[in-house]
């Protein structure tokens, strides 16, 4: 099978593309899963890169999408063609965070290998089922960003029609989160560098848009657009 792998010590030219073996069936507790999407977050990129430094030969992404082929003895919650996508920190099912998730040990793309590869087979913990009807490609997009902008605003932030939400950026949780909080009935400011993605975010439902970089006193901005008051988070 096919994957993109990461020559030490990191750096964008190190990247190649192999041929490696094929994971085989699930043993118990496992499931095999091939992958249809990923998608890329800033996490990646700067294993990529070698900010983040990984393993000589590290099959990249944190992320991954795709349908069940086998299931593993002793796994219930999972069908054969059933989509599913992976989860950040494995290890992390519920409640809050605990000391082994302080870390990137068991992070796919990262700790352990990840999802930029046609085939994989791991615990079946690894992965949660997709949402249904959405593509690979959207469901890809989940367990990183959109779960961080989630737990953010949502479970931790608790989050109300009414609230004013400040997005610093347009990065893939920025997005993330104003969809989440246009939705939760919240008030949105995003602020940006560039006018065209600004455009783009206020089509996604902005409520109010600043270029920091026209506008280098966009705290003050933001004061007068919540007279004075600030924002809720």
């Amino acid at each position: 099978m096919k994957a993109v792998v990461l020559r030490a010590p990191g750096g964008l030219n190190r990247l190649e593309l192999r041929d490696l073996p094929d994971p085989g069936q699930p043993g118990l507790g496992q499931i095999r899963v091939a992958i249809h999407a990923t998608s890329l977050n800033f996490h990646d990129l700067l294993v990529a890169n070698g900010s983040i430094p990984t393993a000589d030969g590290r099959v990249l992404m944190s992320d991954g999408a795709g349908v069940v082929e086998a299931v593993g003895e002793g796994v219930t919650e999972f069908a054969v063609g059933e989509s599913v996508v992976s989860g950040f920190f494995p290890q992390w099912q519920d409640g809050r965070a605990f000391d082994d998730v302080g870390n990137f040990r068991r992070t796919p793309g990262d700790g352990i290998d990840g999802y930029a590869t046609e085939y994989v087979v791991r615990p079946a913990h690894y992965f949660t089922h997709a949402p249904v009807c959405w593509r690979h490609s959207e469901g890809a997009t989940i367990t990183t960003a959109g779960l961080t902008a989630w737990r953010a605003l949502v479970v931790e932030g608790g989050i109300k029609a009414g609230d004013s939400v400040l997005l610093l950026g347009t990065g893939g949780v920025s997005i993330a989160a104003l969809q989440i909080a246009r939705v939760m009935g919240a008030r949105v400011i995003v602020t940006s560098s560039s006018d065209k993605k600004l455009e783009l975010a206020r089509a996604l439902g902005a409520t109010d848009v600043i270029n920091y970089r026209t506008s280098p006193n966009w705290g003050a901005e933001v004061l007068a657009l919540t007279k004075g008051r600030g924002v809720d988070h």
